[in-house]
């Protein structure tokens, strides 16, 4: 499991959204009507994820909740300077609660003083603010630790390890300061908040492209998107989103960040050698796509095809292709190339698909959660969710191995009730009000379902009862 630190995004006069809280799992789902704001959130935590780490400022601050995380920091490496002074080949000590609460306590700072610049950034839209931004009830399933590296070892500072920062002693007894205790402390902060799920912090950086391991976004309508890509992508390049400062005027693109992204990355080349899910892009070619997806290169942008199975058949273009072929070719393409997203966000999964290809889709998101990619997703699909609260009944389920034998699941399909939350989003007069759903031995019952159904199940029985009655009556008119 990537995912090994849990928070709770809060934010307060954000678009519809009064208040909001957002736990992030490793399957998030969002639920509720149209024009909700489902995607205006969705977009925000992927901001988040993709732009956090823009947030820490290039020079030490001073600010007392900066001044605690280098004292914590301090501390933690004079420890470990005296379990190398005791003999310890790996000196190394972990952080506590309230350490790595200092941290986040920092991060929480640096986020609402750029919380206008970073909703700007993602929106294209400076009238789009955020009132407050933070992130709350954080916890994490081991705790980082901080390891030294003596002078026998390579002196670098790296989060690379699931669960530790490396950070080099230069002399014994010599530990970090100015530039580097700063650049320390960043580390160990963006590895707290964004961990195995995002971009390094010290990654490669492009004020206009995206950086490898940022957050794939996968936009709804993507039918539409694959069939005029081509055409747009070419704003998509020419977006500047550095950041808008005060006599800075929004950009001219007509889309959010992450679909800008979303586009760059289908005009790039991909890259096989190395990627990390093909073997489930290409269960999906198997199981819903019937063929493969192709990108081939020789222009100045790459195209798109597919190509049945079958001996004989020929590839097609997008525009020959079904709608669920144009909606999943994205999503498998990414798949089966570098670079390695960390975490998906995927607006309407259930997009196009027929609801044998729902069921067959959120095993797929199941798969990918289980394979170490987080997941959050916007979705209607009421049998795409059915599905999903099924893989996790049949997780904790008494008789799991003869049922998952008699319905044809694999292990990798079962689906952790822990690792899921789902939240409702209900319109409210002017406002959007976000309530997390209960999860019960049963799943996840959603209100924005199961009342419309209810009452398209009373209008058949209606109408039912109707013809009845007309059927019953006796005739008129005399004997």
């Amino acid at each position: 499991m990537a995912m090994h630190q849990r928070w709770t995004l809060h934010v307060e006069q954000f678009a519809r959204f009064q208040h909001a809280d957002i736990e992030l799992r490793p399957l998030t789902l969002f639920v509720g009507e149209n024009n909700s704001g489902k995607s205006y959130m969705a977009t925000l935590l992927w901001g988040l994820l993709a732009l956090g780490r823009t947030v820490f400022p290039t020079g030490a601050p001073t600010t007392k909740a900066y001044r605690v995380c280098q004292s914590r920091l301090m501390s933690s490496m004079e420890a470990a300077v005296q379990k190398l002074h005791q003999g310890s080949r790996q000196p190394e000590v972990a952080l506590t609660k309230e350490d790595q609460q200092c941290f986040i306590d920092w991060f929480n700072e640096l986020l609402q003083q750029s919380r206008n610049k970073l909703a700007a950034r993602l929106f294209g839209d400076k009238a789009i603010t955020i009132g407050r931004l933070s992130l709350d009830n954080y916890q994490r399933h081991k705790p980082l630790r901080i390891k030294l590296e003596t002078s026998s070892t390579p002196a670098r500072m790296s989060a690379r390890a699931e669960h530790s920062v490396r950070l080099p002693l230069l002399e014994e007894g010599n530990l970090l300061k100015g530039p580097d205790r700063y650049r320390a402390v960043c580390l160990i902060t963006w590895k707290l908040v964004a961990g195995d799920i995002s971009v390094p912090l010290f990654g490669p950086r492009s004020a206009t492209r995206r950086s490898d391991g940022e957050p794939l976004f996968l936009p709804a309508s993507r039918t539409g998107f694959m069939l005029a890509y081509r055409s747009l992508v070419g704003d998509a390049f020419s977006l500047f989103d550095a950041g808008l400062g005060d006599d800075e005027e929004a950009s001219a693109s007509e889309f959010t960040l992450p679909v800008v992204r979303f586009l760059q990355a289908l005009a790039e080349p991909g890259k096989k050698q190395g990627a990390r899910y093909t073997s489930l892009a290409q269960w999906l070619e198997h199981e819903l796509l019937k063929g493969q997806v192709e990108q081939t290169t020789g222009g100045p942008l790459p195209s798109y095809h597919y190509l049945p199975e079958g001996a004989g058949n020929r590839r097609l273009p997008m525009y020959l292709t079904s709608s669920l072929v144009a909606e999943l070719t994205p999503i498998v393409h990414f798949l089966k190339h570098k670079p390695g997203y960390r975490s998906i966000v995927i607006e309407e999964p259930e997009a196009h698909l027929h609801p044998k290809a729902q069921r067959l889709m959120a095993r797929a998101i199941v798969r990918l959660v289980n394979a170490g990619l987080p997941v959050i997703a916007t979705t209607h699909g009421d049998t795409l969710f059915q599905q999903l609260n099924n893989l996790a009944t049949l997780h904790t389920h008494p008789q799991q191995a003869a049922l998952m034998h008699e319905l044809g699941y694999v292990n990798d399909e079962l689906l952790a009730p822990d690792h899921v939350v789902a939240y409702q989003f209900r319109r409210e007069a002017t406002a959007t009000r976000v309530v997390p759903l209960e999860q019960t031995a049963l799943g996840i019952a959603v209100p924005t379902f199961n009342e419309p159904l209810a009452e398209l199940w009373d209008e058949v029985m209606r109408l039912q009862d109707a013809e009845d009655d007309e059927q019953e009556a006796p005739a008129h008119g005399s004997a």
